[in-house]
């Protein structure tokens, strides 16, 4: 953040986002009237964050200890992927799930912490996930995860960098300053989190042309020269066609669908068992019910019976005080 206090950032980015550009503002305002003129302009270029981005920084700043958990799990991921060890990466593919979910619902409780109206079933808790999630595949969005400085929440495609996930309203543009850089050594604040479409077209375009020049290159080399002779058409004719090489990013994007498919069936696998459990548990809850059923008829008829009994006793006792009062009224005659 350049010149910009940790404290300060600290404070900004774990306020409320509606309070974050007055608060930048303050601080910005304190600075230069202390005689930091550089530090001021630096506090006034933070963006504000979304409110995806919040919970990340929230989580970032209230919980580092579980951000490492993150860091090291990127880690274990991107040796297991290298060294192609299959059953770890099926391991930790589902330690990922476990980890973003509980990322996820520490980073709702810390908000809810911060701002008690807030309800959690509101909150963009996928962006959340998505976010944690980039973090783990890109370096640049794990930074600055880790240094809770996230403006916007982002997503990973699996091939180049980590994209926007453009949920929210991009409604950031720092007062004052139509550059959106934060002084990070004159780096930009965001870079590898927000990059512009045409960048992703012309990288593709890029792509389609080196196969076709490697394909017209092939082509030209195996024609040779016009003025050959026979017998080397004939040679030329009958040697192996070779293919292009395949681009190291096709393979890369190539592995990381496979990846995602590996991802996708363990998901699908979990889902099944958590839903034969689900309809195992409902069975037992029916059984139950039906027997709680039972028990209340039961319980039902020995109630009546009860009732029956205690008017009868009721009959009985009051007859047995008329008698006593007759026998008692008897006396009180003869005795008189």
């Amino acid at each position: 953040m350049g010149e910009v206090p940790e404290e300060t950032v600290r404070e900004l980015y774990t306020g409320l986002p509606e309070q974050f550009t007055a608060a930048r503002d303050a601080a910005a305002a304190a600075a230069k009237a202390t005689g930091h003129g550089a530090q001021a302009t630096a506090i006034k270029r933070l963006r504000r964050p979304t409110v995806a981005a919040w919970l990340v920084n929230l989580l970032a700043h209230r919980a580092p200890e579980r951000i490492a958990e993150l860091t090291g799990l990127a880690d274990a991921l991107r040796d297991a992927q290298r060294q192609l060890r299959g059953a770890d990466l099926r391991t930790l593919t589902v330690r990922r799930r476990e980890l973003l979910s509980a990322l996820a619902e520490q980073a709702a409780d810390l908000a809810v912490q911060a701002q008690p109206t807030l309800s959690p079933a509101k909150l963009p808790m996928a962006e959340v996930e998505q976010t944690l999630a980039a973090a783990l595949a890109d370096d640049e969005i794990a930074a600055q995860v880790r240094a809770g400085t996230v403006v916007k929440a982002v997503s990973y495609t699996g091939f180049g960098a980590a994209l926007p996930s453009g949920d929210e309203p991009d409604d950031n543009e720092p007062s004052g300053d139509t550059d959106d850089r934060a002084e990070t050594g004159g780096r930009p604040a965001a870079k590898g989190a927000v990059r512009a479409t045409g960048g992703r077209a012309a990288a593709r375009t890029a792509v389609r042309k080196g196969l076709v020049a490697a394909t017209e290159g092939g082509t030209a080399a195996r024609k040779g020269p016009v003025a050959a002779t026979e017998p080397a058409r004939v040679a030329r004719t009958a040697a192996p066609v070779v293919q292009p090489p395949v681009p190291a990013g096709l393979r890369r994007e190539l592995d990381s669908a496979r990846d995602a498919e590996q991802q996708a069936r363990d998901e699908v696998e979990t889902a099944r068992a958590a839903e034969s459990s689900a309809v195992d548990e409902l069975a037992q809850l029916r059984q139950a019910l039906t027997a709680l059923e039972e028990r209340r008829g039961r319980a039902q008829q020995e109630a009546n019976g009860l009732r029956a009994a205690r008017s009868a006793a009721e009959r009985a006792l009051a007859a047995a005080v008329r008698r006593t009062a007759k026998a008692q009224a008897a006396i009180d005659a003869a005795t008189a």
